[in-house]
Parts: C-alpha cells; structure tokens; sequence
C-alpha cells in the first residue's frame, strides 16, 4: 500500500455519484469524511484483506463511514489464497513463505441509516447484488443534521496545526498528578 495524491474525487454518474476508497484508505478516517463533503452517495471499498489484524475491523469501518458522512459503502474483500512461486519474508519475524494469508471475503454493503446486508462467505467467490435507495443519504443528512453541529472551522485549524514541526497537543493534565 502507498498513498494516493489524487485527492478524494467523486464521480457523477447517471445513477449515482460514486467514489473509490481502495483498500488500506478505509483505515484513515478522513479519507471516508473527504469523500462525503464532496458528496458521494455511493463509496466503493475493494480491498485484498487478510485476517489477523483487520478482521475485527472489518465489519466496523465501512458501517461507521457509512453512517459518519450519510452514505452507502461497499466493503468489498477477496477470498481465498494466492501463492507466489518464490518465497519472501514480511519483516514480522516470521519465516519465509510463499502466501500474504488468507483473504478472508466477508463483502457487504452498509447503509446511512446503519442497517447493513449480510456478509458473503469467507472461503467462495460470491456476487452480491443489493437495491439502494439513495433518498436514504439525504433522509439521514436531513434527520441527523451532523453537518449542522461540526465543528469545520477547529478542525480544520487542529490539523493545519498538527502538520507544522512544532505541533504541541491540547492536553489537560490532572491537577492530582504534580
């Protein structure tokens, strides 16, 4: 995984206005919040996922997204093994081998509202097909009005603080513990 530098475009389409989070992006927080301001109905998620460390993730990040900025999210994983012909290490320690792990599969799709479909299954190939009713993004912007109670103007200068050298965080520290 490397990051982007094409910002978070949104494509309009004639059934809907799209974007693409590809795959280790559903990690950062910001890259889903960047696709809903610039308002995206639909946020694809495909990702080549193995277990361990992301599982428990999986079925959190993109419902949160989803919910967070009032948009559907596909969370799309592969299933199954690739094996390479040579071997290789990962830098964890581990001896060498010949596959990342298994992919574990699990796709679904999350609504605004925070219901979700079914997972597919985690071994097969699978195909999902899911009726979306995008009235439903503006229905929840409308009922929850999250745009209408953030706070844009100190996030926005928290992280033009944050990327300077000399960023200090605003922490309170607990009288009790001089």
């Amino acid at each position: 995984y490397m990051e982007g530098n094409t910002g978070h475009p949104v494509f309009e389409t004639a059934y809907s206005k799209i974007a693409i989070n590809i795959c280790y992006g559903r990690h950062h927080p910001m890259n889903w919040q960047a696709f809903g301001m610039n308002g995206a109905e639909i946020v694809f998620n495909p990702s080549a996922t193995v277990g361990e460390l992301s599982e428990p993730m999986w079925g959190i990040e993109a419902r949160n997204a989803a919910i967070a900025n009032s948009y559907f999210v596909a969370a799309i994983n592969r299933v199954g093994t690739e094996v390479f012909p040579n071997e290789f290490t990962s830098a964890d320690g581990k001896p060498a081998h010949k596959d990342f792990g298994h992919f574990y599969g699990g796709s679904y799709v999350a609504a605004p509202d925070a219901s979700r479909t079914p997972s597919l299954a985690r071994h097969k190939d699978g195909l999902m097909v899911a009726e979306l009713d995008l009235n439903l993004c503006r229905q929840v912007k409308d009922k929850w009005d999250f745009r209408m109670t953030a706070r844009y103007d100190m996030y926005a200068d928290l992280l033009n603080r944050y990327v300077q050298h000399d960023f200090k965080p605003q922490v309170i520290k607990d009288p009790s513990l001089n």
